[in-house]
């Protein structure tokens, strides 16, 4: 499962009392449920599903590790949902490139 550098980040040094938004990408014909339980077991909401069947989900900093530990099979990225909407993962982008 590949983890953006801003989730990595908020995996291993999470603001307490800070709520994120993250897009879980699903592999093709994956199940959303168990991922949608995991999610919500842990405090979390899942905000909206996208056409693709992505999900947009929120939880605190504090909870990402927890969450991304709990994820099933089926996942095949986690981001953060700005680096989603803006087109690209500019967050990984080397600009010298």
């Amino acid at each position: 499962m590949y983890l953006s550098p801003a989730v990595r980040t908020m995996r291993e040094d999470p603001t307490p009392g800070v709520e994120t938004s993250l897009l879980v990408r699903l592999d093709d014909g994956a199940d959303p449920g168990p991922v949608v339980d995991a999610v919500r077991s842990r405090g979390g909401t899942v905000d909206s599903e996208t056409r693709f069947g992505n999900l947009h989900v929120a939880v605190t900093e504090p909870e990402v590790a927890d969450l991304l530990a709990a994820l099933p099979g089926g996942v095949a990225a986690v981001e953060t949902v700005t680096s989603e909407l803006s087109g690209d993962a500019g967050e990984d982008v080397d600009p010298d490139a």
